[in-house]
């Protein structure tokens, strides 16, 4: 389990360092990316609580990961602000999403 949590960390640092990208940044567009390929691989709309979920499910499974590596320095701040990074914006167009249903949507209450 420690291996993986490590290699995991490992990876999502080489990832940021090929990309150039802070982990802020990282988190920002990984959170668009399980919330459009989630609806894409799901067949369900935006306003679907599918995609949403998984967003949510990945960036708290994210947090644990990283606090389970070994030498982590992640303190609940900082894991705050990942969460927080990682789900503001795929929720910002989920609630847009859903605002925009029509009354009666069988999607809007899925």
């Amino acid at each position: 389990m420690w291996k993986m949590a490590k290699a995991y960390s490992v990876a999502k640092r080489e990832i940021a360092d090929f990309l150039g990208a802070s982990e802020d940044l990282l988190h920002l567009h990984a959170g668009l990316l399980i919330f459009f390929a989630a609806a894409l691989v799901f067949r369900r709309r935006m306003r679907s609580r599918v995609p949403i979920a998984l967003v949510y499910a990945f960036a708290i499974a994210n947090e644990l990961v990283d606090a389970m590596s070994p030498g982590s320095s992640a303190n609940r701040w900082e894991s705050a602000v990942d969460i927080v990074n990682t789900v503001f914006w795929p929720t910002l167009l989920f609630l847009l999403a859903r605002r925009r249903a029509k009354p009666g949507d069988a999607d809007r209450t899925a």
